[in-house]
């Protein structure tokens, strides 16, 4: 289930597991930092109410009591309300410490009485239904009508004077105040933007040298670029680069020396089969001798094919973009002139990168062979070539009418020198390397070559080609 969430490349799930822890340490440092600020605010608030509570009992001692409502009327403010009462709105003495803090402020005026509960985070506009919660502190909410939606109650008491009148208080601080500031989220937001930039730079920038590596293998395959890599990036991938380093060198230096051995060897061979033609020539004429020479005749051409398969002039090739249907144009036309008619089917316009001489070899191989080879039971021989371009991968087929090969047999006409009874073999590679050469030269540009019998009769042979 999890593989199938994750994304596949690697940068994106190394950015998700960074975005979620960095979300998870960023909400619990939010919520810390907003719960830290609003037990400070509500601290400032408690001590700011009370130190208005004292410096108004203090006046209410030393003034008549004519003046008390006009002096508690001007003493009120937003989220701090009050009353003068017969009855007390908290009707339990708690003895809290807002109490015994309040009680040392004012300890001149003698006043015993005090009572102060403290309500946190409890919302004003929840209704009555709400505040019947407190209903065993509070017995009043006359004074909580009067307070805006906005604000949250922090303090509420009763205070016993010395005319036996209660002053009752409600203190709350602006709701506004306590949220978490609009910058402070944009600038958590913008650091944890800012986190996961750099982090995607700085990984892609690691991965960079696998992406080269990547691009240098398949460079290996299909062109046999053995140019070595700069050996630059982490110290993880570094290991990765030298070995691969390494093993192009020693790659290179395998595929040479198997060459330069299969031409001495072919070269070497030459010498005592010439000799041995001219000792045929000096034997009577007859039977035998003419047998003997048609064998060495075949010696020769297996020489032949081999030093050729072995010189692989493909690989020291450069590729380019081709014109396909210029060039296979131009094969249909070289045959026509020696009496072949070949059909060719195409768009107007197909390029692709490729070995331009070597591919021209590989459809021309595939048509002689289909040329000797390719003749229906009345004899007539009908050869026809298709291409085209699609999403990349350029697909060739080249289609006869004769008799076809086994579905059996598909494997082993491209192995060097096979030959079938009944198989296709290239008229001028009749040793069997035909058919093994053209495959790889194709596997050499990175391709496919297939082969299927039409339903019609006749042999289909298939290439394609991938740009990548």
């Amino acid at each position: 289930m999890i593989r199938k969430i994750l994304p596949k490349s690697l940068v994106s799930q190394i950015c998700l597991i960074m975005l979620i822890g960095l979300s998870l340490v960023l909400s619990l440092s939010l919520q810390i930092y907003s719960d830290e600020r609003e037990q400070v605010l509500n601290y400032v608030s408690s001590d700011s109410t009370l130190d208005r509570l004292s410096s108004l009992i203090f006046i209410l001692n030393k003034t008549p009591f004519d003046l008390h409502e006009d002096i508690i009327s001007a003493s009120q403010g937003l989220g701090f309300y009050l009353s003068l009462d017969r009855k007390p709105i908290v009707t339990e003495n708690n003895g809290s410490l807002l109490a015994k803090k309040l009680h040392d402020l004012i300890a001149p005026t003698q006043i015993k009485d005090i009572r102060i509960v403290s309500v946190k985070s409890e919302r004003l506009d929840t209704g009555m239904a709400d505040m019947g919660k407190m209903h065993s502190m509070v017995s009043s909410t006359l004074m909580h009508e009067k307070m805006k939606n906005s604000y949250n109650l922090q303090l509420t008491g009763s205070i016993l004077l010395a005319n036996q009148h209660w002053l009752n208080f409600n203190s709350a601080i602006d709701e506004k105040i306590v949220q978490l500031p609009l910058k402070a989220v944009i600038l958590v937001f913008v650091f944890t933007l800012l986190i996961l930039i750099s982090m995607t730079w700085t990984v892609k920038r690691a991965l960079r040298p696998i992406a080269e590596l990547a691009v240098a293998a398949n460079k290996v395959g299909s062109e046999r670029d053995f140019k070595a890599l700069p050996v630059i990036g982490p110290s993880e991938v570094i290991p990765t680069i030298v070995a691969f380093n390494q093993m192009q060198s020693n790659l290179s230096k395998f595929i040479n020396d198997r060459t330069k051995m299969l031409s001495a060897i072919s070269h070497d061979l030459r010498t005592p089969l010439t000799s041995l033609r001219l000792r045929l020539e000096f034997i009577e004429q007859c039977e035998d001798q003419a047998r003997m020479l048609d064998t060495v005749e075949q010696m020769e051409a297996m020489l032949k094919a081999t030093l050729e398969f072995s010189k692989s002039n493909w690989q020291r090739e450069k590729k380019q973009e081709t014109e396909i249907v210029s060039l296979l144009t131009t094969i249909c036309d070289d045959y026509r002139d020696r009496g072949v008619n070949i059909k060719l089917k195409s768009n107007n316009k197909l390029v692709f990168r490729l070995w331009p001489s070597t591919f021209r070899r590989v459809i021309e191989n595939l048509v002689n062979n289909s040329i000797a080879h390719g003749k229906d039971v009345q004899g007539n021989l009908s050869i026809s070539i298709e291409a085209f371009l699609s999403s990349g991968i350029l697909t060739v087929y080249v289609r006869d009418t004769g008799r076809g090969i086994d579905e059996s047999q598909f494997e082993e006409v491209i192995k060097p020198f096979v030959r079938l009874d009944k198989a296709r073999v290239i008229q001028d590679s009749s040793v069997g390397l035909g058919l093994a050469i053209t495959h790889s030269i194709i596997q050499e540009h990175g391709g496919k070559l297939t082969f299927s019998n039409q339903q019609t009769g006749g042999l289909e042979v298939k290439i394609s080609l991938s740009e990548k």
